[in-house]
């Protein structure tokens, strides 16, 4: 159960959602980061809600535009099918900037708690989670903002470039960018000694060159 394969694990307001084993572990091993079993718990939850609320946004800007989500594939190469007509251009932009977008404000709301509230009132462990909490959106603000494909930052630049130069060189440039991205983060997760980032590295370039590049013809 890796890559593109994936199995229906939920049903939310007529929303498949569908996820791998790949995933998961993906997303518990994001807690080895932790400085203690009470700190991986929380980057692990951190990142949990904070793709939930991510995801949340996308369907509540869908709904938005009179239209909705019919299936969200939660793999390292995920996608969400959309209900209703192709969109716009600015819609596309919208609701695909949604997600990093709603993790964007947790992170400034997260900081702004911590910059004007006297949290070191707080029980340890409250002071705990929402600065770990604060971190995790931080990040996935960072990481879905890339301009990488399948990451959201990804896919509005492949909107952006398609506009411009046609859809099949749009995706080779998107994918060779991508390529760049990822090698760098493969380089930082070496760096700062982070598996999750050198994986995701490795395999999303693998992605990038398997499906953009190798079988689309220059």
């Amino acid at each position: 159960m890796f890559g593109d394969r994936s199995i229906q694990v939920a049903r939310v307001f007529g929303t498949t959602v569908h996820t791998n084993l790949e995933a998961v572990l993906i997303m518990l091993a994001t807690g080895l980061a932790g400085t203690s079993w009470l700190h991986g718990a929380f980057i692990v939850v951190g990142f949990a809600v904070g793709t939930g609320l991510h995801l949340a946004s996308h369907w509540g800007v869908a709904v938005a535009f009179g239209k909705g989500i019919d299936r969200m594939v939660l793999t390292r190469a995920g996608r969400i099918d959309y209900s209703g007509a192709e969109p716009g251009f600015i819609e596309y932009l919208v609701r695909t900037a949604a997600g990093a977008t709603m993790n964007g404000l947790c992170a400034l709301a997260g900081y702004a708690t911590i910059t004007l509230v006297d949290i070191q009132q707080w029980p340890p462990t409250a002071e705990l989670a929402l600065r770990t909490f604060t971190t995790s959106s931080l990040i996935l603000l960072v990481i879905n903002f890339l301009p990488a494909i399948p990451l959201d930052g990804g896919l509005i630049v492949q909107r952006i470039l398609t506009r411009l130069y046609g859809d099949v060189r749009a995706t080779r440039i998107a994918a060779r960018i991508s390529i760049v991205l990822m090698f760098a983060l493969v380089v930082g997760g070496v760096i700062w000694v982070q598996p999750v980032l050198l994986y995701l590295g490795a395999v999303i370039s693998y992605d990038a060159w398997r499906k953009h590049l190798r079988t689309v013809a220059p």
